[in-house]
């Protein structure tokens, strides 16, 4: 009886410990169709680089989105009008680092005024993607639960490279 006791413990405990992973949602409440993405660079080092993407939706509910995360990057997103159609627009932007002044000092008293590095935001993390997908974060209206989706099949444009 306490075998059977503990087997059963060890299957409830088991079974409910991936509870906290992150799930996909196979059918969201928009579609997405002819998604892209094009990389530029500025034609100035301060300008810096980044990529655009363009994600055309259809949704018949009310939803917000949070951020898109593709290539190992989180992207920035908004939802814009464009030819009557609504287009998920998410840009990431890679600017070149100004390492702001430090003091070295063989005194580490000296060296208290210097600011640690911010720590890097939050990413979406424990998804297999290929380098043609993209995971959409989104919450539907009256929920406050982030929600997960991936996009498949985005099309690269011809890099922009500015003057």
């Amino acid at each position: 009886m306490k075998t059977l006791t503990y087997i059963v413990l060890t299957i409830g405990l088991l079974s409910s410990g991936c509870s906290s992973q992150k799930k996909l949602v196979l059918d969201p409440p928009f579609v997405v169709e002819n998604a892209t993405c094009q990389k530029w660079t500025g034609g100035r080092a301060e300008s810096g680089s980044g990529m655009n993407m363009e994600l055309p939706f259809t949704s018949d509910a009310e939803v917000s989105f949070t951020s898109v995360y593709f290539r190992g990057k989180l992207f920035k997103c908004k939802v814009e009008q464009k030819e009557g159609k609504k287009v998920l627009k998410a840009t990431y932007l890679s600017v070149r680092d100004t390492k702001p002044d430090m003091v070295m000092h063989s005194d580490s008293t000296k060296e208290v005024g210097n600011q640690p590095p911010e720590l890097s935001k939050k990413m979406v993390s424990g998804f297999k993607l290929e380098s043609d997908e993209a995971i959409i974060v989104y919450v539907k209206a009256g929920d406050s639960t982030e929600n997960f989706t991936k996009v498949s099949d985005i099309k690269e444009k011809k890099p922009l490279i500015y003057q």
